[in-house]
């Protein structure tokens, strides 16, 4: 019954997907894969480095959609809209998209958006 349960469940995960996500002119993958009984990680193989892709921990629910951000400019921050905990101060209230970076979230929910720094993606959230 159990592998019943894992195939529909990576038959509902989102991708992969491919994209310039980096920015650098060579092709990244972006997948969704479980990390243990109750958590997923979006895992991103950078053309730059296939050999040591990104593992960003999602938690225990994944996202339903990845896509490329089809167009750029500032972006308003969850925190920046006044979403979410009024306790934490909001890092960033707004940030600069661009086109190609990837988005990925649940419909009707959240959304997220990963930018690549050179070094590291930064993940966002948009909306929560």
């Amino acid at each position: 019954m159990s592998v019943l349960l894992a195939l529909v469940v990576s038959a509902i995960l989102p991708g992969p997907i491919s994209g310039d996500f980096d920015h650098d002119g060579k092709a990244d993958t972006a997948r969704i894969l479980r990390a243990g009984a109750d958590a997923y990680v979006l895992e991103i193989s950078r053309g730059a480095g296939p050999a040591a892709p990104v593992r960003i921990e999602l938690g225990r629910n994944p996202p339903d959609y990845m896509v490329p951000a089809k167009n750029g400019g500032s972006m308003a921050t969850a925190c920046g809209k006044g979403v979410g905990a009024k306790t934490a101060p909001c890092p960033r209230a707004s940030v600069q998209v661009t086109r190609g970076d990837l988005l990925f979230g649940s419909a009707e929910a959240s959304e997220a958006v990963l930018i690549w720094d050179g070094r590291a993606f930064r993940q966002d959230w948009l909306s929560d």
